[in-house]
């Protein structure tokens, strides 16, 4: 009886702690840049960035988690032209908000992201990720963290979380480990992510809100919209040219 009792007491325990588990994550994307151009030289092709940092924050707590820009965090334009006026690079920064929407009640997700400043709102079921478990640990940030892994044709994903915050969380739109992800690497450096900062703190109620700021369209919309605009700027930019 007595036994029967302290089980049942730390499982009441463990629920409680993950109820009341909530807070920020701050990350840094970077994305790494592979910009090639045929018959460019070497002295413009050092202008072009290697790679572009983006300040992220995911907010959470037990049901719902939201993963955007830092508040503050402005993307600019980039120009670069030769100095004899025969190649000129301009690097778009999209203005609509990026934001992605996580309940794991409800087990959807709602992403809010632009195509040529125009916002569109995809709403879709929360996929499984097939992650594979490996043996491997690592200090980071404080916590423990596991590796864990997912390989197939077209990405090699490695992960590190921690159990240390048991929620199935992470950074864009990564998830599915029993623990909160704090890195993340694509393809050997094609995409990092790391946490700099973990804040477990009591959040404001209206912090995490699913996002809603544009034309609600399905992924195969969105897909075949964003083809649609990619081909009108590429003739567009060849029509220029001439």
């Amino acid at each position: 009886v007595v036994f029967s009792a302290i089980v049942v007491a730390m499982t009441f325990f463990s629920k409680s702690i993950n109820a009341q588990m909530e807070g920020k994550i701050n990350y840094v994307e970077t994305i790494k840049l592979d910009i090639q151009i045929e018959g460019m030289d070497e002295s413009m092709m050092d202008l072009i960035p290697k790679s572009q940092d983006l300040n992220k924050q995911l907010l959470f707590n037990q049901n719902e988690s939201l993963y955007s820009n830092m508040k503050g965090e402005v993307l600019e334009d980039t120009e670069m032209e030769s100095d004899d006026g025969s190649f000129k690079i301009l690097i778009l920064r999209d203005d609509a908000e990026e934001i992605l929407y996580h309940s794991f009640i409800d087990n959807k997700k709602v992403h809010q992201k632009g195509i040529m400043g125009k916002s569109f709102v995809v709403e879709e079921s929360i996929k499984k990720m097939k992650w594979k478990m490996t043996n491997e640990k690592i200090k980071y940030l404080g916590y423990e963290c596991t590796k864990a892994v997912i390989e197939n044709e077209d990405d090699f994903i490695v992960a590190w979380f921690t159990s240390e915050l048991p929620l199935q969380i992470g950074p864009s739109g990564y998830h599915g480990l029993p623990g909160a992800i704090l890195m993340v690497n694509v393809n050997e450096g094609e995409l990092e992510i790391k946490a700099t900062k973990v804040n477990l703190e009591t959040l404001d109620k209206k912090a995490i809100n699913q996002p809603n700021d544009g034309k609600k369209v399905t992924a195969e919309e969105f897909e075949k919209i964003r083809k649609e605009r990619e081909k009108e700027l590429e003739e567009s930019y060849q029509g220029g040219r001439h």
